[in-house]
């Protein structure tokens, strides 16, 4: 029998649905923010979301996508893309979010003339896993001239928050912004939560912690959560098993595309195990796909042919 995904006390901020249920609040998302960005821009005011999604581009993982417009006390107006994961040639892809952001916003009708630049383009990046040259816990980048080492161009920054690089504190010691962190990064393993953090959370720590109460969801929430839960937790067994079964198939063809070959037969049969569990809770063909990306219609019908008592 396969063993059942522990439930915990609260929502593993990992999965998407955690991650889109806690911070899809203006008051939890505003409160977020003017932790990290006050010293920078001083205190944002007012939080939109323009969009929200799941990349195409990440279907084969996770991945979600916040698109804000922030107004800030003296009336600056911030765009905000922030996301919570990290793939390969990350640096170049933030890039491209960013730049991506700026022209969905001038073909929606803003231009600019010598008096009226563009707002300001800000990315805030939640690693999950480490990127090489992030190597602190926060790292802010701008365009600088190379020379004198001042600031060329003030309209593009980006924010890499890698959870990797904070590690064990005293909660008692925590700062506003270690305490978010640590509550990002954490809260899916805790139990309880430290009288400190009641002490420095303002009213949007407080929100994102009443919606990351697992109780707090519907079954039907809770499903989906679990069938995410357990794409992760298996995660790193299932690159393992990848990684082996790949350089045995691949030598032929050299060790790097045989470890290509094992890792993705390795996530289809994890993808193949949960599509099961959740046949069997009833689910929907549409669900099913959408959490399990890699399989295709032909091959749930097998596995739901397979579900069927054979008379």
């Amino acid at each position: 029998m396969e063993k059942e995904q522990k439930r915990g006390v609260f929502i593993d901020l990992r999965t998407d649905f955690g991650f889109k249920r806690c911070f899809g609040s203006e008051v939890t998302m505003r409160s977020f923010l003017n932790v990290m960005l006050s010293e920078d821009y001083g205190i944002i005011k007012s939080v939109k979301f323009e969009n929200v999604e799941n990349p195409p581009e990440r279907r084969e993982g996770k991945g979600v996508t916040f698109d804000l417009r922030c107004t800030t006390d003296d009336g600056t107006d911030i765009l905000i893309e922030m996301q919570n994961y990290s793939q390969r040639l990350f640096k170049t892809r933030a890039n491209y979010y960013l730049c991506r952001l700026m022209n969905r916003h001038i073909v929606q009708g803003f231009k600019w003339n010598g008096t009226q630049d563009i707002p300001r383009l800000l990315g805030i990046f939640i690693l999950n896993k480490p990127v090489e040259g992030v190597d602190k816990l926060i790292t802010r980048t701008a365009e600088f001239d190379m020379d004198t080492r001042t600031e060329f161009w003030d309209r593009m920054r980006k924010y890499f928050v890698s959870l990797a690089h904070f590690g064990e504190i005293d909660p008692a010691h925590m700062t506003e912004k270690q305490v978010w962190i640590n509550t990002i990064k954490n809260i899916g393993t805790m139990e309880i939560i430290d009288p400190h953090v009641y002490e420095v959370a303002d009213e949007g720590l407080l929100e994102l912690i009443e919606k990351a109460r697992v109780s707090a969801l519907t079954p039907e929430e809770y499903a989906r959560y679990e069938a995410e839960l357990k794409i992760i937790g298996d995660e790193g067994s299932a690159e393992c098993y990848g990684y082996d079964r790949g350089i045995k198939e691949g030598r032929a063809q050299g060790r790097a595309e045989g470890e290509a070959i094992g890792l993705e037969k390795g996530k289809f049969q994890e993808q193949c195990v949960i599509a099961t569990r959740l046949v069997q809770k009833g689910f929907d063909d549409a669900t099913i796909l959408d959490l399990c990306p890699l399989l295709t219609p032909k091959e749930l019908d097998d596995i739901r042919s397979s579900q069927t008592p054979q008379h």
